[in-house]
C-alpha cells in the first residue's frame, strides 16, 4: 500500500498543486522560560500570531539610526544593528543588538490589536546587565505608552519576556533600552498575538482556592470551575504545600485529580504549576484528556518529573477542538507527594502554527533548510499532500532526522538523494516518532519527505528536526589513548574546536565525544572493573562542564528543569564510587542526555545494575552509551532530546592486555531503547531491547570496536547477546 502511495501521491500532488491552500499564521505557545509568568489574562489573548519577527531577513551593520526592511515590515533601528557574531545570542543566524538608549521600532501598524507580546532577550558577550521596556502606540507613532514592567536582562542565554497588552484596533510597538549604559543587549523572535476579546482564550482557570478536602479518600470537590474528583489527593493548606495563594492540590502514590465536567471549546494549550511537597523525593506525573466525557483517556505530551520545591509551570500543547476534559495522574506510585496549582486551559483557536510553506509537494519546490540544526513544523493539508524539505551535506557527514508524529495519525519519513531516489526511510505506526541517521557518501542536495499514510489532517502538526554531524578525519588510530577507549574511538572524535559536533573530551573517569550544537555527548566511553567501585555515596552535584572551549554554551544543572526529562547519566554515578572525585565527575552535564523517566529509571537502570554484577563476578567491561535522533529540544533550543538511547558493552574476564584478549567468543551486549515515555514501560526487561552492535552502528553511523581486528569484529558485532 505504501509503495502504491509513493507512486500515486506525487502524480496527484502535481495535478492538484494549484488548488492546495497555503498555511496561515496560527497560535504559538508562550515558552515556559517567560520573564513574566503566564496568567489567565495572557492566555485570554492567545488567539493567533499576526507578527512573528525573527530578524533573519534584514542586514544592518552599524549603530547609526536607519530603517531596515524585515520579514514583517519596515523597522527603525536607532543605536541598534542586526548582530551576527558568535557573541550575539540568537535563535538562528541573526538577532537585534542594542546599546546605550537604543530603540527598535515598528514603522507599520497592525490592525487586529494585540493580546500578548513575547520577545526573547539576552546579554551580548560578556557585557553587564541591561534594562529595557516595551512601548506601544495606537496612533501610528504620535504618542507612546509603556506596557508591562521594566525588564532586566541578566543572562547570556535567550529568555522570553511576555507582556499582556489586550488592546484592540491599530497598534505598533517599540523596544527601548532604558539604562543608557554601553552594555549591549540582544533581542530576537518578537511575536504579537492578535487581541482575542471575550470570545476565546482561557476557558478554565482552576486555582483550587474555592475547595476544601482534608483527606486522601476519593471524593468529588466543587471548585470554581466545576466539580473535580480527587483520588488519593486532597486540598493542601500547610506550610509544606507549595501553592500560589492559600491552597493547592496535593497528590500521593498513584493519585489522580480529574475534571468531572466537559469544556466545549476544546483546548489549544494547558499549563499547570507543580512542585514537590515538603522534603519529599521527586515525583513523576502526566496529563490525560478525554473527548467522550471520561469513557476513554489519552495522554498528552510527555511525562513530567517534579524535582523542585519551587512551583514551576509545565505546558502541554493539545490542539483539540470540541468537547474535552482533563486528568492529572501521578504515575510513579511512590509515597512522595506533589502539589499542583493554577490549572489553565486555553481554548482551541484553530490550526496550530506551522513553518512549512506551500507549495512544497515536489523536490523542485522543497522548502530549503539553509542551516542546521533546523526545526520545521507542518501539517498534511489534503489527502494528496506531500511535504518536501531540502538540505546539503558533504561526503563525510551524517544526516540525522527526527519527526514527532501527532497521536492518531500515521506519517512516514523518507530521505532522498539529489536524483530523487530514496536512500533511507522510517515507517513506524500510528502516532510513533520517525528517525533516520544516514551516512552521506556523496556530496550534494538531499531531500526530506513527509508522507501521510492515514489521510489528511488540519490540526495534527508534525515537528521535523534535522541535523548534520561532521566527523574529524578518517580511521581510528591513536587519537585517544585513554584506557576508556581501548576498544576504539567510535566517531574518530578529536580535541579540535574546528570539529564542534564531534569534540573529544578525555577525563580520568571517562571519555566522550561532545556535540556543541546539541548540548549533549554523541557517546561516552568508560572502563569498569572492581577498582572503580567502592563505598563513596552519590554526590548529586549536577553542574556545567567548565572545561568546554571558551565561548561554547554550557548546559547547566537546571537546564532540564520542567522539561519532563531526567538528567540521564551516560557513565553512571554507581560505576564511579571509589572516590568522591570520581563520583562527582559523573555529575558534569556533558555526561548527561535528556532521558525519559520510564527509560532512565526502568530498563536502563536495570541494565546498569546487571553490568555491575558482572564486575563483582570477576569481569571487566568496556562500555559505550549515547542517544540518537531527535524529539525536539529543551533549554531554549540548546539541548537536543534524543529519540532513542543505546549502549554497547564488551565483557572480558579480569586480566591484562585487554585488546589482544578479544576473540570471536568474547561476549558483547548491545541495546537500543526508545526514549519516548509513552512507548517504554518502567518495568520492561532490559534484555528485550538487545540488538547487535551492527544494528547500533547502522542507526548511529559510528564504528565500534575499531581497534579490534576486522575479522573478529565481523563475528561479534553481528551477534545478539542471549545470556
Amino acid at each position: 500500500m505504501k509503495s502504491f502511495l509513493r507512486l500515486f501521491l506525487p502524480l496527484m500532488a502535481a495535478v492538484l498543486l494549484l488548488f492546495i491552500p497555503s498555511c496561515q499564521d496560527i497560535p504559538t505557545e508562550t515558552p515556559q522560560s517567560a520573564q513574566h509568568s503566564t496568567t489567565s489574562d495572557q492566555l485570554l489573548s492567545l488567539k493567533k500570531v499576526t507578527v512573528s519577527e525573527d530578524f533573519e531577513s534584514g542586514t544592518k551593520t552599524s549603530y547609526a539610526a536607519a530603517d531596515v526592511t524585515l520579514g514583517s515590515g519596515v523597522w527603525n533601528l536607532n543605536d541598534a544593528l542586526i548582530g551576527t557574531s558568535s557573541s550575539d545570542p540568537k535563535n538562528g543566524a541573526k538577532s537585534v543588538r542594542t546599546r546605550n538608549s537604543g530603540k527598535v521600532t515598528m514603522k507599520f501598524n497592525r490592525t487586529d490589536g494585540a493580546g500578548v507580546v513575547t520577545v526573547k532577550h539576552a546579554k551580548y558577550g560578556t557585557d553587564a546587565n541591561s534594562t529595557w521596556q516595551l512601548w506601544y502606540s495606537t496612533n501610528s507613532g504620535s504618542t507612546w505608552t509603556q506596557t508591562g514592567a521594566t525588564v532586566t536582562t541578566s543572562s547570556t542565554t535567550l529568555a522570553t519576556a511576555s507582556f499582556t497588552v489586550n488592546v484592540t484596533g491599530t497598534i505598533r510597538f517599540e523596544i527601548r533600552k532604558t539604562d543608557g549604559s554601553a552594555n549591549r543587549v540582544n533581542f530576537d523572535d518578537f511575536v504579537i498575538n492578535d487581541y482575542a476579546g471575550s470570545g476565546g482564550g482561557t476557558t478554565g482557570t482552576e486555582t483550587f482556592e474555592a475547595g476544601t478536602k482534608t483527606s486522601y479518600t476519593a471524593a468529588d470537590v466543587t471548585l470554581s470551575t466545576g466539580i473535580w474528583n480527587f483520588n488519593d489527593a486532597l486540598i493542601g493548606t500547610s506550610t509544606s504545600d507549595r501553592k500560589n495563594g492559600t491552597k493547592s492540590a496535593r497528590v500521593r502514590n498513584s493519585g489522580k485529580v480529574t475534571m468531572k465536567f466537559n469544556r466545549t471549546n476544546g483546548a489549544s494549550t494547558v499549563s499547570v504549576m507543580h512542585a514537590k511537597y515538603g522534603t519529599d523525593a521527586n515525583s513523576v506525573w502526566s496529563l490525560w484528556y478525554s473527548t467522550n466525557s471520561g469513557t476513554t483517556w489519552t495522554q498528552t505530551g510527555s511525562s513530567v518529573t517534579t524535582s523542585s520545591t519551587t512551583l514551576s509551570t509545565a505546558t502541554f500543547t493539545v490542539n483539540i477542538a470540541g468537547t474535552i476534559r482533563f486528568e492529572i495522574r501521578k504515575t510513579d506510585g511512590t509515597a512522595s507527594r506533589v502539589n499542583f496549582d493554577d490549572f489553565l486551559i486555553a481554548d482551541y483557536a484553530g490550526s496550530p502554527s506551522v513553518t512549512e510553506v506551500e507549495p512544497n509537494n515536489t523536490t523542485s519546490s522543497a522548502n530549503a533548510m539553509a542551516s542546521v540544526p533546523s526545526t520545521q513544523t507542518g501539517l498534511i493539508s489534503t489527502t494528496t499532500d506531500l511535504d518536501f524539505f531540502s538540505l546539503s551535506a558533504t561526503s563525510t557527514q551524517t544526516i540525522e532526522l527526527g519527526m514527532i508524529v501527532p497521536s492518531g495519525v500515521n506519517y512516514d519519513l523518507y530521505l532522498l538523494n539529489s536524483a530523487g531516489t530514496t536512500v533511507a526511510s522510517s515507517t513506524n505506526g500510528v502516532g510513533l516518532s520517525e528517525n533516520i541517521s544516514y551516512n552521506s557518501t556523496v556530496a550534494g542536495t538531499y531531500y526530506v519527505e513527509v508522507l501521510s499514510v492515514s489521510g489528511s489532517s488540519t490540526t495534527a502538526v508534525y515537528t521535523l528536526n534535522a541535523d548534520i554531524t561532521t566527523t574529524g578525519g578518517g580511521g581510528d588510530t591513536t587519537i585517544s589513548t585513554s584506557v576508556h577507549t581501548t576498544m576504539g574511538n567510535p566517531s574518530v572524535a578529536t580535541a579540535d574546536i574546528n570539529f564542534p559536533t564531534n569534540y573529544l573530551m578525555e577525563k580520568p573517569q571517562y571519555v566522550l565525544s561532545y556535540h556543541r550544537d546539541k548540548g549533549t555527548a554523541n557517546w561516552v566511553a568508560w572502563h569498569l572493573n572492581a577498582s572503580w567501585l567502592g563505598s563513596t555515596p552519590r554526590q548529586d552535584d549536577f553542574r556545567a562542564d567548565n572545561t568546554l572551549p571558551a565561548g561554547w554554551y554550557q548546559v547547566g544543572s537546571t537546564s532540564y528543569s520542567g522539561s519532563g526529562y531526567d538528567r540521564g547519566h551516560m557513565c553512571p554515578s554507581a560505576d564511579r564510587t571509589a572516590s568522591v572525585a570520581d563520583n562527582s565527575s559523573t555529575f558534569l552535564m556533558t555526561n548527561m542526555i535528556p532521558q525519559a523517566p520510564n527509560n532512565n529509571q526502568g530498563p536502563w537502570a536495570s541494565m546498569e545494575n546487571y553490568l555491575r554484577t558482572l564486575v563483582t563476578a570477576g569481569n571487566e567491561l568496556y562500555i559505550y552509551s549515547g542517544g540518537y535522533g531527535s524529539m525536539g529540544t529543551i533549554d531554549a533550543g540548546h539541548v537536543n532530546i534524543p529519540a532513542r538511547t543505546w549502549k554497547v558493552v564488551v565483557v572480558l574476564p579480569e586480566g591484562s592486555n585487554d585488546l589482544s584478549r578479544v576473540s570471536t567468543s568474547t561476549r558483547v551486549i548491545a541495546v537500543d531503547m526508545t526514549n519516548d515515555n509513552n512507548q517504554i514501560s518502567r518495568t520492561a526487561d532490559w534484555k528485550t531491547f538487545r540488538v547487535s552492535i551492527d544494528a547500533v552502528e547502522a542507526a548511529t553511523g559510528y564504528d565500534f570496536l575499531s581497534k579490534v581486528s576486522t575479522s573478529i569484529q565481523s563475528v561479534i558485532e553481528a551477534t545478539v547477546d542471549n545470556q
